[in-house]
Order: structure tokens, then C-alpha cells, then sequence
């Protein structure tokens, strides 16, 4: 049952940060090769820490099986909506602030 439970973690965590990478990342180049204008583009939000946060419980159950770790860690690396995203973004902003004052 917990392998289960971890297989389902992995998947659906898996889902919430290709979901937010595309968001983040492909959504927007997408529309502008589709020929549309940037003026008709809607910027839309992603699933925040669900990802990462699924993603890293399921290496409790799973962290034995070879290649999982290489595929969650690539899995939370590209997930905009986790917490070391968020932390990177905030230390950007504030450096660039500094460099702009």
C-alpha cells in the first residue's frame, strides 16, 4: 500500500510541475508561434508547492528504485511554483533592486 502511495505522490506531483514549467516557460512562446498578438495573451498562474512538495514525499517510499532521485530532483528543479523558486526569485529582485538604486 505505501508503494502505492508513493507511485501516486511521484505521478501527481510529476503532473503539478511539468503543469507550472509549462506555465512558466512554453504557454507564452506557444501563442506568439501560433501568430497571435502579445496583446491577447493571458498570463495564468501556477499550482504552488503542490509539486515539489508531492514530488519530495514520494522519495520516502521510492528513494531505492534506481533513477528516481535523478527524476524527482529534475522534476523539483523545474518546478516554478516551489519554494526554492520563490526564495530565488525574492534574492533576484532584491539584488537587482540594489544594482538599480
Amino acid at each position: 500500500m505505501n508503494m502505492i502511495l508513493a507511485w501516486s505522490a511521484l505521478l501527481v506531483g510529476a503532473l503539478f510541475c511539468l503543469a507550472n514549467f509549462y506555465w512558466s516557460f512554453v504557454r507564452y512562446p506557444v501563442h506568439r508561434l501560433r501568430g497571435l498578438p502579445p496583446e491577447s495573451y493571458r498570463w495564468g498562474s501556477g499550482i504552488p508547492m503542490f509539486g515539489s512538495l508531492l514530488v519530495g514525499v514520494s522519495l520516502f517510499g521510492l528513494h531505492s528504485r534506481p533513477g528516481i532521485v535523478v527524476v524527482a530532483v529534475a522534476l523539483i528543479a523545474i518546478d516554478t511554483g516551489g519554494l526554492h523558486w520563490f526564495v530565488g526569485s525574492m534574492i533576484y529582485h532584491s539584488v537587482l533592486k540594489k544594482n538599480r538604486d
